[in-house]
């Protein structure tokens, strides 16, 4: 299968859009059961894990990461000239939420900052700093 698609910089293409329907088969293929997959696109860079949906849009959207050809985070096996001195690495989903790891590094670069989740899972963050005046 090509993966020139890929390298194309109009992604309404059919071409490209048919390329990602291509991944996203192989990534259901080789991670059966999955909910959450490691995002190729050139925003996530393969290391945010989102679900399958957000994963094509944000191919759509951002792109793929241009050199991602041989996709061995999604469970293509690497030839043996090149796995010989590889490291490998397992597809395990994370245990730790992406969001949780985001409000700590807010909360740790605003740390006067509070957070307030409404009912529609929005973030409300509002700062308990006030200026004194002296």
């Amino acid at each position: 299968m090509s993966r020139l698609w890929i390298q194309n910089p109009n992604r309404c293409a059919d071409e490209y859009l048919d390329g990602i329907e291509d991944f996203i088969e192989f990534a259901r293929r080789h991670n059966p059961g999955a909910t959450r997959i490691r995002c190729p696109c050139r925003r996530c860079n393969n290391t945010l894990w989102e679900t399958i949906e957000n994963v094509r849009f944000h191919l759509v959207r951002n792109g793929m990461i241009e050199t991602y050809s041989i996709w061995n985070l999604h469970g293509e096996q690497l030839d043996n000239a090149s796995s010989s001195n590889a490291t490998r690495v397992d597809n395990v989903e994370p245990i730790v939420d992406p969001n949780e790891q985001v409000m700590d590094i807010i909360n740790n670069v605003f740390p006067f900052a509070s957070t307030n989740i409404n009912q529609e899972g929005e973030d409300d963050v509002l700062m308990s700093y006030e200026p004194r005046n002296e």
